[in-house]
């Protein structure tokens, strides 16, 4: 989830998976032109519509006192103990698993996002399809991109790549008052509530920063460059729309070769780049509105350092291959429904 936050900023967080087997057939200007697939059949059609669509975060025990050292401890060495043991819980480093840190930079929230926001995408395709397309797309979507299952694929992918101090660095910013900060912003702008209120807000309160505050529209931009947020968008959105349409067509027994269904995708997916980076900019607009231009650079420079880097490039591409996979599963799950291929 477009939600992996720069893709709100991170899909808003879109991702590519560049070690993905999908990776090499995402945009080239080599693609030939695609055959019509499926002329035939109407589910089919459908199917290929939908794929086509745009796609889509111990305590210390209590000191136990002298009562629980033995008698034999004398009491200026427990005294010594008590005063360190005191000290090194007063300045220890933040919960510093990759699983705690998802949870205090408010991922397992953006992914709550994600499949709803799939839904939508879905459900918004022009037209009434039949009742058995409609009957088979409802079973389909039924635990599409659920946010507990994806957690645990990424949190997976991700496991020793990072290393200790990279996680130390990245618990402590998520500690601090800047990254409490932040944090709270993106999850309050992934509720309902403010999603509907940032696609109206959002391209409003961007229009009026050329004027308003140029500062601050040069540093959105600078952060959406960092963090390669448009391509990145392009590309997930691209390997899902592929993985979708391939596991679609090869069920309906009309396979297309890999660079036929990617010219496929680009046709319909003509505008996509365009309509991401608008997105991107008009929710970073909206989510960040309050923020101080300075805490604004901060927050800039810890995405930037070798932590925030490191992460989100691993992150990247763990949540892509994992929305990839998700794509291919909902694919399966729909020509199944419909009669295609067996469970």
């Amino acid at each position: 989830m477009v939600t992996a936050k720069m893709i709100l900023l991170r899909l808003l967080r879109f991702a590519t998976p560049r070690d993905s087997p999908l990776h090499p057939f995402l945009p080239s200007a080599q693609l030939s032109p695609a055959r019509p697939a499926c002329q035939g059949n109407t589910h089919a059609k459908v199917a290929i519509h939908l794929a086509c669509s745009r796609v889509f975060q111990q305590c210390p025990s209590s000191l136990r006192g002298s009562k629980q050292m033995t008698s034999f401890v004398p009491p200026l060495t427990r005294l010594v103990l008590a005063l360190c043991c005191l000290v090194s819980f007063s300045v220890a480093a933040p919960a510093q698993t990759l699983h705690e840190i998802n949870k205090a930079n408010g991922f397992h929230e953006m992914l709550m996002a994600t499949g709803p926001g799939f839904v939508a995408a879905v459900k918004s395709a022009p037209g009434t399809p039949p009742q058995k397309v409609q009957d088979a797309l409802a079973a389909a979507l039924e635990g599409a991109f659920d946010a507990n299952k994806m957690e645990a694929a990424i949190e997976a992918r991700m496991a020793d790549k990072l290393p200790a101090k990279d996680l130390a660095d990245l618990a402590s910013f998520y500690a601090s008052p800047l990254g409490k900060h932040v944090t709270a912003l993106e999850i309050q702008a992934s509720t309902p509530e403010q999603r509907q209120r940032k696609t109206i807000e959002g391209p409003k309160i961007l229009g009026e920063l050329p004027s308003r505050d140029p500062a601050r529209l040069a540093l959105y931009k600078k952060l959406i460059d960092d963090l390669s947020a448009v391509d990145t968008g392009e590309a997930v959105a691209l390997n899902m729309g592929y993985a979708m349409l391939s596991e679609m067509l090869g069920a309906a027994g009309k396979p297309l070769p890999d660079d036929q269904i990617m010219a496929l995708l680009r046709q319909r997916s003509e505008g996509l780049r365009h309509d991401i980076e608008t997105d991107v900019m008009a929710s970073v607009a909206y989510i960040y509105r309050e923020l101080p231009l300075d805490d604004l650079k901060l927050y800039e420079t810890f995405l930037t350092s070798p932590a925030g880097s490191h992460y989100y490039d691993q992150m990247q591409v763990a949540l892509g291959a994992v929305m990839t996979d998700e794509a291919r599963a909902f694919g399966h799950r729909f020509f199944v429904a419909l009669g295609y291929r067996k469970a």
